[in-house]
């Protein structure tokens, strides 16, 4: 290769595009910086978020376990009072006097 064929940089070139470059430069270096700063706004909501879906979820658990030993307990109760019904059936049946159908 030759002096003529290697690069150099030639005196031509205008200021205002040397600017350009620069302030374009800086504006993709300020975006960047904006969007970075965004993604870590997001990525710690994410992990906020991700916590509280943990809570939920353990909380949730333990809804499910109340409500199953309320259900049980519920159950017992309706056996409990079908009983006592029978009972006082039973009871009632024994005290009223029987009745007999009087021919007219």
């Amino acid at each position: 290769m030759s002096e003529r064929e290697s690069w150099s940089v030639d005196k031509k070139i205008p200021l205002a595009l040397v600017i350009a470059l620069f302030v374009q430069t800086g504006g993709v270096v300020w975006w960047s910086s904006q969007l970075n700063s965004r993604v870590t706004v997001i990525e710690e909501r994410n992990l906020k978020l991700e916590v509280e879906i943990g809570k939920l979820k353990d909380g949730s658990s333990e809804v499910r376990e109340r409500f199953a030993r309320a259900e049980t307990t519920m159950q017992a109760f309706v056996e409990t009072t079908r009983r006592i019904e029978a009972k006082l059936d039973r009871l009632i049946d024994d005290k009223l006097p029987s009745r007999t159908i009087s021919p007219r």
